[in-house]
């Protein structure tokens, strides 16, 4: 690999984005936009609506590139990656999908062994004994034959967390982890990220809508919109800085830099009324 691909890791940080500028279907997502995931750190991503959380997951990822910029992963270019080095690259990242995205023909034993299987030729054996540790730290080695129809929501949230940490990897990513879950699975999941973020030293990116969840487990919040970042700081303090975009986004206040009408021509001339008629 060439420098401008992999450059020496850097010891505190673990994502580091520089000019990142991503444009889909003429909507600019991402300015410019510059953002660092300490190691070893919970790092919360939030924003209204259709700002580009998931997008930021899928360029950490290298399943989309922008359209300048870059993203470094442990001194990796993400964007210049060799296909078989982006494969490797992700199989040190655990991902938590919004729905769990458990298959549903699976139980829960082979769901989490369903990496090791497409991706290792570990024995059975081993193969094994790796699931049930996965599934003994989130609770649920128990749960092993439940189909996916046979788990609560929040028993898929962990079910999709241990095939997520499969691999023990460096970093997961987590896509809404919270939507759904009523408040013990919700404490569950928050002590659970929490838990193997200290013991296992796992960095974890979380993009979310609840502050009052995210102060929980978060060390460092990032608020994105407009395609930049807005506000950032400790979740206990972010809400009072005084922007008007925290004010609105963290506080949920109707009026304010995020806009209730989506961009829309003129309404009267829509309705089909005529400039100037009675």
């Amino acid at each position: 690999m060439t420098d401008a691909v992999h450059a020496k890791p850097d010891d505190r940080t673990l994502v580091r984005i520089r000019g990142l500028t991503t444009v889909l279907n003429g909507k600019t997502v991402f300015n410019a936009l510059d953002l660092d995931i300490p190691r070893g750190k919970v790092t919360a991503i939030m924003g209204p609506s259709g700002t580009g959380k998931t997008t930021l997951l899928k360029h950490i990822t290298g399943q989309m590139r922008g359209d300048a910029g870059e993203v470094r992963v442990d001194g990796l270019n993400v964007s210049e990656l060799a296909r078989d080095e982006l494969f490797a690259l992700r199989e040190r990242i655990g991902y938590l999908f919004q729905n769990s995205a458990l298959l549903t023909d699976f139980d829960v034993f082979e769901n989490v062994a369903f990496p090791l299987r497409q991706h290792t030729k570990l024995p059975e054996v081993l193969i094994r004994n790796i699931v049930l540790t996965k599934l003994q730290a989130v609770g649920l080695r128990g749960a092993a034959p439940l189909l996916p129809s046979e788990l609560s929501g929040g028993m898929a949230r962990r079910v999709a967390l241990a095939r997520a940490i499969v691999f023990d990897p460096m970093l997961i990513l987590y896509d809404e982890p919270f939507v759904g879950l009523d408040p013990i699975a919700l404490n569950q999941v928050l002590k659970l990220i929490r838990t193997l973020n200290e013991t296992l030293g796992i960095t974890s990116v979380l993009v979310a809508h609840e502050l009052e969840a995210i102060k929980h487990v978060a060390d460092h919040i990032y608020l994105i919109a407009n395609g930049k970042i807005v506000a950032q700081g400790d979740p206990n303090t972010i809400a009072s800085d005084g922007s008007s975009w925290t004010r609105q986004v963290l506080g949920g206040e109707a009026d304010g830099p995020v806009p209730f009408q989506y961009p829309a021509g003129d309404y009267a001339q829509a309705l089909g009324f005529k400039q100037g008629a009675a």
